[in-house]
């Protein structure tokens, strides 16, 4: 069973805030190509990264080439959370809908208009929008789907995601220990049975059997 996020899906992350990051015209080069950089080397990392965090957290993030602190924070906050402070603050900024649409429950359609229609642009906004009767008075969100917004919200704000975060930690140190070892278990197997080899190659040396190249004299 997978624990946390692919590499795969924290490079595309990271991808993401890059092209956020462009859209909202950001002035240091530099920051982008560091972001991009890490995504290009994440992906083409053997080691999943769930597993280098929990065996070291962000110390061992920032051990990797082109992962820094301050991505490393990022990178951390992903892996436990399912989301990045950073990443959703970009989506604020530069793109509302997306930042919206990304809570399950809601698509692109139902987003636009809720950012059209009732000026709400943040995950704290939408929160207050379905605890006060304002998303009712929309088309489509009946009872079920403003409950299951709802506990979706509770999740990504509160206490909630803090518990699901110290549980995602505590699994993912599980898993990381279980990977060390079954890589330990996998080289003890393999020098035994390099020993073994020896040992067997050994025996058949002293049992070998010496010919003479010349026959025994006549006698």
């Amino acid at each position: 069973m997978t624990i946390g996020p692919t590499n795969e899906e924290l490079a595309s992350v990271l991808e993401q805030m890059a092209g956020l990051l462009t859209k909202l015209n950001e002035p240091n080069p530099y920051r982008l190509q560091a972001y991009l950089q890490a995504a290009a080397m994440i992906r083409d990392h053997d080691e999943p990264l769930v597993l280098l965090y929990g065996r070291g957290g962000r110390d061992a993030l920032t051990e990797l080439p082109g992962i820094g602190v301050s991505l490393a924070l990022h990178l951390g906050q992903y892996i436990e959370n399912g989301r990045a402070g950073l990443h959703d603050r970009l989506m604020e900024a530069a793109d509302p809908v997306a930042l919206l649409a990304s809570v399950p429950g809601l698509g692109d359609a139902l987003a636009r208009r809720i950012v059209r229609e009732l000026g709400v642009t943040t995950l704290t906004e939408l929160e207050r929008a379905v605890n006060d009767g304002r998303l009712a008075s929309l088309d489509g969100f009946g009872p079920r789907r403003l409950e299951g917004l709802r506990l979706q919200l509770a999740a990504i704000l509160s206490r909630a995601a803090r518990r699901r975060a110290r549980r995602v930690r505590r699994d993912v140190v599980r898993m990381a220990a279980a990977h060390t070892r079954a890589e330990a278990q996998a080289e003890r197997e393999a020098v035994g049975t390099a020993l073994a080899v020896e040992e067997a190659a050994g025996a058949e040396t002293q049992h070998a059997v010496v010919y003479s190249l010349f026959p025994p004299a006549a006698a």
